[in-house]
Order: C-alpha cells, then structure tokens, then sequence
C-alpha cells in the first residue's frame, strides 16, 4: 500500500500547488483590478472546513472505536466511517482550489483586451463549420433540441454523485479526478486569459425563433455577469453566487470526458455515462454556445490534464510498484489505471 498513498500523496500535492498557484496570481492580479473578494467568501469557506473537520474528527474516533470489532457488522462500519473520512479529506482540498479558481476566472475575465469571437468563427469557417447553420439544424428537430438541453445540463448532477462513488473506491480515485480538476482549472485559466471570448450567441446574435426549442438563455447565462466585469466599475464577488464565465476552451467538453474516465473502473457506468457525455459534447454548441474551436480546445484540456495527472500519479509503472504487495506478486504487466 505504499506506493498507491505515496501517489495519493502527490496527487494531493499537485492540487496543493495548483491551488497556491491561482491564490498567488490572484493576490498579483487584484491589485490593479477592478474585482474584489467579499469577505463573506472568506467567512464561508471558514464554515465549510470547520464542518468538514469535525466530520472528519468524528469518522476517526468511530474508527478507532469500532476497530476490535471483528464482526460483519463492525466492518462495516469502520470501512464506512473510513471512506466518509476519505470523501471529507479530499473535499478539504477541493473546496478551497474551487474559491481560488473561482476568483481567478473573475479577474482574468476583468479585462479591456477587444473579445476574440471573431477570431474562433473565422476558425470555425477554416475547418467547415457553420454556428448558424447547425443551430438551425438542430432547432428544427425538437426531439434533438431536447435531448442536447438534457444532456447539457445533466453533467452537473454528475459531479455529487461521482464525489460519492469515487469517495467509496479502493483506489484513490477521489484524489485522481481533483487533481484533474486543478490541473484542467490551471490549463482553462491560462488559456482563458489569453482569449477573451463572449460566446457564439453574443457572437452571431440570433434572433428568439432560431432557437426556440433550446432554453431562452442558451449560451448567455454569463454574458451579463461578463460585461459588468469588463466595464471596468467596481465588482465585488461573492464566491457562492458565482457564474461560469468561461468560453475558450469549453470547460463543458473537458470536464465530461474527465468524468468518464474517472468512472473507467465501473463498465456498468463508463459506457452509459460516456454516451451521455459524448451527446452533451455536441449540445455545448447550441444550447451552451460555444464556438467549434472551443469544443477542440475542451477536448486538448482534458487529454493533457489526463496525460499530466497519471504521470504525477506515477502510472504505467511496474505493478509492483503501485499494487499492494498480495496482487503485485500475481501481475508483470503495468497496472491497469
């Protein structure tokens, strides 16, 4: 077991340097930016890792309650109260990379640098794709429209679950797909700084009609949150009440594939969720209005957040190396991760 929490342990640590990372661009940028934190955040985020202390305290006296307890029952319990601890340790580390990923998105999109929009249709067109034209296309088929809203909006229902299931794995999968999350955050915010964008419907403009059959703010949630920003006029975020505000890469299309390779261990979820997110791929064009080169930069996120995270975790090493010693005796191949 020791290799497999020497790699938890460097996953953790990445997430660490991440997150520092964005905390001190944020203390470099907010300087001469026009965003500033509300200390409510600050106080909220206080609660949040008290409580997730105390959850954390309490699993572990019930584990070094329960462990003379030999009884199925008693197991139970103590891998139970072993894999809450596991969840609510590795939440202590998502939850404050989330504050400052969240304020750094703000202030990087604080910007009077012109919006890049026309830059991404134009290479749209480059490659052959027409926003207008599948809009259109896909507005007219009503049973498509609704199928491209549910996926979209699906994949936030994803993540509680997923936390969940990967909370309860026997690899450290939890700590994994954090990891993969701050890594992609770190790539997102690089490559969101450095191209402003609004948006194909901000973009393009189409009229109410062309878009009917997708929700009456497809692709726009953020745009005014945006120009309120980039006015210039003082802004103060609340973390909690925070919009997606980012356009290149689509985080969408990133953080969906992320999601199915983190369920690549339950077949029985891998292949259903990953028809689900390859459809919800496709609806970040109409329904969360996203340029096509947005889409490919989501996807070149994720495959380098991937490649990152397993050479951080040190997979592709000999079994030996990152099995417990029972199954690394059985196996000569690499493990399968």
């Amino acid at each position: 077991m020791g290799n497999i929490r020497r790699s938890e342990f460097r996953l953790a640590a990445t997430i660490g340097v991440v997150a520092l990372g964005f905390f001190i661009a944020n203390l470099f940028y907010s300087r001469n930016s026009n965003v500033t934190l509300d200390p409510r955040s600050w106080f909220d985020l206080a609660k949040v890792m008290v409580v997730l202390a105390a959850i954390f305290v309490v699993m572990r006296l019930v584990e070094w309650r329960i462990e003379r307890d030999k009884s199925r029952m008693g197991r139970l319990i103590a891998a139970s109260a072993a894999a809450v601890r596991l969840l609510v340790a590795n939440a202590s580390l998502f939850v404050p990379f989330s504050v400052v990923s969240v304020w750094f998105m703000y202030l990087a999109s604080a910007t009077d640098r012109p919006l890049m929009d026309q830059t991404l249709a134009a290479l749209d067109a480059v490659i052959g794709f027409d926003w207008r034209a599948f809009l259109g296309f896909t507005n007219r088929q009503p049973l498509v429209a609704d199928t491209l809203v549910f996926a979209y909006h699906a994949l936030g229902r994803q993540l509680p679950l997923l936390f969940i299931l990967l909370g309860f794995a026997k690899r450290p999968r939890l700590t994994e797909f954090i990891a993969l999350l701050a890594v992609s955050g770190a790539l997102t915010g690089i490559l969101m700084s450095w191209v402003p964008a609004a948006g194909a419907y901000a973009y393009f403009q189409p009229q109410p009609a062309d878009f009917s059959n997708f929700t009456a703010r497809a692709g726009m949630w953020h745009f005014t949150e945006l120009m309120r920003i980039r006015s210039g006029q003082p802004f103060d975020l609340l973390v909690t009440r925070a919009e997606g505000l980012v356009t290149f890469p689509s985080y969408h299309t990133a953080l969906g594939i992320m999601v199915v390779y983190a369920l690549r261990d339950y077949r029985w979820l891998f292949w259903p969720v990953g028809c689900l997110n390859a459809v919800m791929i496709v609806s970040t064009l109409p329904e969360g209005g996203h340029h096509l080169i947005d889409v490919i930069a989501g996807v070149m996120v994720a495959a380098v957040s991937i490649l990152a995270v397993r050479f951080v975790a040190g997979y592709g090493a000999p079994a030996a190396d990152v099995l417990p010693a029972p199954y690394a005796a059985r196996s000569k191949t690499p493990t399968s991760s």
